[in-house]
């Protein structure tokens, strides 16, 4: 009975020292823990919903850590990367730092691109309606043409007063065109041009009844604002109402045994007009125009009468062959008319009632349009 009671009392000492050792183990490793949290700060979120409603895991871990719990290590949540903003740096521009070298606004087409791609489509379809209709921007032409003047007075007193006749002078013809406004699209500025012409004769002599010869000179040259309308159709025509100044420079070089009165005139003259030109049938068209001339500068034969009264008209006739695309041939003449009143009264040194100034070109030769 003895033996048994010693022995109940030793297993009961054992008990105790065994539930004394566990409890201490425990003791270090919950301040452990404690320290642990206290030196990690967890976010104020995190922290409000433990407070709030603490997890089941927490009451185990108050009550005390089992072997497994004590042994796991709970890991922390991924930190997912902030999503960039694609680059929007203009081209030639650096990005800036931390903003991605690839972006996916390039790959895109550019606005400007866009902007530029509908501006070359309206302009190919403006110059495919430019080429149907037949409205040139530009064009140059070049003739060889003769010359023939004829000079004389109506109801002239005196022998000074004679009659002047150039039979044929050799000359070369210069003309340009061009409409600046044409790819503008607006509706009268657009057959808005300018037009220029320059005649020069050359190598040729007047010579008197009496077999004298005078060096001789002639030059013509003109320019002028023109607008024009254009009807197509199966025969597509073209007009024109122009505005513009003209000149004529015939001079003859004086000699002291000619004692007649020379025609020298320098006549400067405005110019009004207008013209056509009509596809009469296959490639050939025919040319038209008229226009009168308000003189300014009558010239030095006028000025040797008495209240000069000097006006002018001037008509051109002419066909063209197209050859290619723009290329065309043409035989054009001109004829200008030039007539005077004078007011003598007795006593001038020369008397006539007027004078006549008659003026023909007649050429062939070749235009380029585009």
């Amino acid at each position: 009975m003895r033996h048994r009671l010693i022995s109940a009392r030793g297993s009961a000492l054992a008990a105790v020292l065994l539930l004394a050792s566990s409890v201490a183990s425990g003791a270090p490793a919950k301040r452990a823990k404690s320290a642990g949290k206290a030196k990690q700060a967890p976010p104020v979120a995190a922290s409000t919903a433990r407070e709030e409603a603490p997890p089941a895991s927490a009451k185990a871990s108050e009550d005390g850590p089992t072997p497994e719990a004590s042994n796991q290590v709970t890991p922390e949540p991924e930190s997912k990367p902030e999503p960039v903003a694609p680059s929007s740096f203009a081209p030639g521009k650096a990005p800036a730092s931390g903003e991605p070298s690839g972006s996916l606004a390039s790959a895109a087409p550019s606005a400007d691109g866009q902007a530029t791609a509908s501006v070359h489509e309206a302009l190919g379809r403006r110059e495919a309606r430019r080429l149907l209709l037949g409205r040139t921007e530009v064009g140059v032409s070049f003739s060889m043409d003769i010359g023939n003047r004829r000079f004389k007075y109506s109801d002239e007193l005196g022998a000074s007063l004679r009659r002047y006749t150039l039979p044929v002078a050799p000359m070369a013809s210069v003309g340009l065109e061009a409409y600046p406004f044409t790819a503008s699209d607006v509706p009268v500025l657009r057959d808005l041009g300018f037009r220029g012409r320059f005649s020069h004769a050359f190598g040729m002599d007047s010579t008197t009844p009496d077999g004298d010869k005078l060096q001789t000179t002639w030059t013509r040259y003109g320019g002028e604002v023109r607008e024009r309308l254009l009807i197509s159709g199966e025969r597509p025509m073209e007009f024109g109402a122009l505005f513009g100044a003209d000149a004529s420079y015939f001079e003859m070089r004086k000699n002291p045994n000619v004692t007649a009165l020379l025609p020298n005139a320098r006549t400067l003259a405005l110019r009004f007009g207008l013209d056509g030109r009509v596809l009469v049938g296959g490639r050939f068209s025919a040319l038209l125009g008229i226009a009168y001339l308000r003189v300014t500068s009558p010239g030095e034969i006028y000025d040797r009468f008495r209240e000069p009264h000097v006006a002018g008209v001037d008509g051109e006739l002419g066909g063209s062959v197209a050859i290619l695309p723009g290329l065309e041939a043409r035989l054009a003449g001109r004829y200008t008319r030039y007539f005077a009143a004078f007011h003598p009264q007795v006593g001038d040194r020369y008397v006539a009632g007027g004078a006549l100034d008659e003026q023909l070109q007649v050429g062939l030769g070749v235009r380029y349009a585009h």
